[in-house]
C-alpha cells in the first residue's frame, strides 16, 4: 500500500500542472503512507508503549504536515510563482488586495 501511495504522489509531482496541485498531492500520500506505516507498526507490536508512540505520531504528522504545506503554498504565492492556467480564482490574493485598501484607509 504504501509503495503504491509514493507511486502515485510521484505520478502527481510530474504530471499535475503548478506548485500548488504537485504540493498538494505529495502532502496528502505522505501523510496517509505515514500514517498507515504506524498504524501497522502498531498492531504489528501490540504494546501498550509502541502504540502510544505509534498514535502520538499519526497525530502530530496530521497536525504539522497541513501547517507546513499551508505556510509553503503562502511563499510560493509570495514569491509569484504562477499558478495554472486554469485557475479560475485566487482568493489569496483577492484577500491580499482587500488587507492593502484597508490599509491605505
Amino acid at each position: 500500500m504504501g509503495v503504491f501511495l509514493i507511486f502515485t504522489a510521484s505520478i502527481g509531482l510530474f504530471r499535475l500542472p503548478d506548485i500548488y496541485t504537485r504540493m498538494s498531492a505529495v502532502t496528502k500520500a505522505v501523510t496517509f503512507k505515514i500514517g498507515l506505516i504506524m498504524l501497522s507498526v502498531s498492531i504489528y507490536f501490540n504494546t501498550l508503549p509502541v502504540v502510544l508512540k505509534a498514535f502520538t505520531i499519526i497525530f502530530l504528522l496530521l497536525l504539522t504536515t497541513p501547517v507546513s504545506s499551508h505556510l509553503l503554498g503562502k511563499e510560493a504565492h509570495a514569491r509569484k510563482l504562477p499558478l495554472w492556467k486554469k485557475t479560475i480564482i485566487d482568493e489569496l490574493d483577492e484577500d491580499e488586495k482587500k488587507d492593502k485598501t484597508k490599509q491605505e484607509k
